[in-house]
């Protein structure tokens, strides 16, 4: 059986999960198996995203995937009590199983992830969180923590990679006056690992410290050097994260997940998959080149990456972009226009998502096909000849 983990932190929409439910009953359809040899998908659900179990927009369909006899959602019960949730959501008819917040279920809310990431990979020594949101803005960096510390009483080594705002977990001298300390967990989860036995592994993307200004030329020696850093990150390129990602083990973030086979073997040599899911708009936010940049990092080391177009995301791919000759700004249209030949790297457009928009791709984008929920289905969970990696990773931009 397949197992299947997925974590949302932010908010769902209704065209999120509608696709997210639609793909998982094409999974199960397409399967041709019983019920119960499908595997088993675990959802998590923390932070924003459990509004939508109250929301009239999302509610149902909520009430459509936990009826999946291969479904289990749980939800984290502290989260709901602090967004005044618990009540509702306990006492609704919705199938979901709420972990922490007073309600009794083996265990709190990130040690049952764990655990069930634990489970999911068998053998494996570590687990990751990637890291994209700045502390206190977010609520995400929090959930880090909270994971890692989970990982490391697990007995697992906890590897933290940050990447665009997430990085500004590096900056040293952090003293919020109303939210946890980012920095000062950060740094006990690395000082309780060493003193384990259980080296940690954090590090932090090079070129967006650099954009931040925690990787500064010094003039006197010629070369780029931390600055206003704590010590237990590590700035370093974007490939040497995405070595890590060549291991077999979770990788979590703030909306992803994880999918390993019954046959998943630990000693294997073939890096997971990889699947990115670009879901906002180019510009204004640096989602869609981060995913993009990180994709093609993947790619180009080996790890076989599929980039799928979806919900907003679908805009990098309508019209023809121009930037203006006074900005300075990447053309996302023309960085996919010179990687659609790269080895291991193949993009996708969700053609739900066009349809609701009421959008085509454009002309000069022909070699980009159009998949449907069926076909993402077979992508995330299909055959072995669509999908031959003994596990593969999901990460939404």
């Amino acid at each position: 059986m397949t197992a299947s983990t997925f974590l949302f932190c932010d908010t769902v929409s209704p065209e999120r999960l509608t696709w997210f439910t639609e793909t998982v009953a094409s999974m199960s359809e397409g399967s041709g198996r019983p019920s119960a040899d499908q595997g088993k998908l675990t959802v998590f659900l923390t932070g924003d995203s459990l509004f939508s179990l109250v929301d009239a927009q999302t509610q149902s369909i909520w009430q459509v995937l936990a009826a999946h006899p291969s479904v289990q959602i749980i939800a984290d019960g502290d989260e709901l009590l602090l967004h005044g949730l618990y009540e509702t959501v306990s006492s609704g008819r919705l199938e979901i199983t709420i972990a922490g917040g007073g309600h009794e279920t083996g265990g709190a809310f990130w040690q049952i992830l764990v655990s069930t990431l634990k489970d999911q990979w068998p053998g494996t020594p570590k687990a990751a969180f990637l890291l994209c949101q700045a502390p206190y803005m977010s609520r995400v960096p929090v959930y880090m923590l909270r994971f890692l510390a989970g990982t490391q009483a697990a007995g697992l080594h906890p590897e933290l990679y940050t990447y665009l705002d997430g990085v500004h977990t590096l900056h040293n001298g952090q003293r919020p006056s109303e939210f946890e300390n980012i920095s000062r967990g950060v740094a006990t989860i690395a000082g309780a690992a060493v003193q384990s036995g259980r080296d940690p592994w954090f590090a932090a993307c090079s070129r967006c410290a650099t954009a931040r200004g925690y990787y500064q030329m010094n003039p006197g020696t010629g070369f780029c050097e931390p600055a206003s850093c704590i010590d237990d990150i590590t700035i370093r390129p974007l490939k040497d994260i995405l070595g890590r990602f060549h291991g077999r083990h979770p990788v979590l973030t703030h909306t992803g997940g994880g999918i390993v086979p019954d046959d998943h073997r630990p000693e294997e040599p073939s890096a997971p998959g990889l699947v990115v899911f670009i879901t906002c708009p180019p510009y204004c936010t640096e989602w869609t080149f981060g995913g993009l940049s990180l994709a093609l990092a993947a790619a180009m080391d080996g790890i076989t990456t599929t980039v799928i177009f979806i919900e907003q995301g679908v805009y990098a791919l309508y019209g023809t972009h121009e930037v203006p000759c006074h900005d300075k700004l990447f053309n996302v249209q023309e960085m996919l226009a010179a990687t659609t030949d790269v080895s291991h790297l193949r993009y996708l457009v969700h053609g739900p998502s066009l349809d609701r928009r009421g959008i085509e791709v454009s002309e000069q984008f022909p070699m980009i096909p159009r998949v449907g929920n069926r076909e993402l289905a077979e992508i995330l969970w299909g055959t072995t000849h669509e999908n031959p990696f003994s596990a593969t990773r999901v990460i939404f931009f």
